[in-house]
């Protein structure tokens, strides 16, 4: 029988939230406390992390930096935040000029590959409801499904959609349905 694989969370994901989207952001406290949670951004970036080292950083993150803000409000901005700087990581020119050539229904289609980039262990299932309208199911949304909404909806923006709403329809704790319109 095989083992289960190990949920893990790609350099290019982490890369991109703690060289990029929080570039200048992270006071001396919030990186050592980061460090102590698993990941030095003073050293080189391992290939890959436990998810359980990326959703605990990803607790600190929230905690620092987003005091005071409803915490659906900063988790879904940490997630529109990440995307917005995913172009300047390593891969990330490419994969926004894939999103940009492919529209936001097409780019919505491809959430599972796009997920794959990220880590190994999300997966989605989309379905069209109608001219503008979906139903995006994953599978593993970790810490908040506010989070994964915010990559959602930036990554509709990214690839052309001018107003996209993404909408929490369903969540058990572990995988979430979201009602996507644009």
């Amino acid at each position: 029988m095989p083992t289960p694989r190990e949920p893990l969370v790609y350099d290019v994901t982490v890369e991109a939230m703690f060289s990029r989207a929080l570039k200048g952001r992270l006071s001396p406290r919030l990186k050592t406390r980061v460090k102590e949670a698993g990941i030095d951004l003073d050293a080189k970036l391992q290939p890959s992390y436990p998810r359980e080292v990326w959703l605990r950083t990803m607790r600190l993150v929230v905690a620092d930096l987003y005091p005071g803000v409803p915490e659906e409000r900063a988790w879904f901005e940490l997630g529109e935040r990440m995307v917005d700087s995913f172009g300047e990581t390593r891969m990330g020119p490419a994969i926004v000029g894939v999103l940009k050539l492919l529209g936001p229904r097409r780019a919505l289609g491809r959430m599972s590959q796009t997920f794959q980039h990220a880590n190994n262990y999300m997966q989605s299932e989309l379905e069209e409801l109608g001219q503008g309208r979906f139903r995006l199911w994953v599978n593993e949304v970790g810490i908040s499904p506010h989070f994964i909404a915010g990559t959602v909806s930036a990554t509709l923006r990214t690839s052309g959609a001018t107003a996209p709403q993404v909408e929490i329809a369903e969540f058990d704790g572990h995988q979430c349905t979201y009602a996507i319109s644009f």
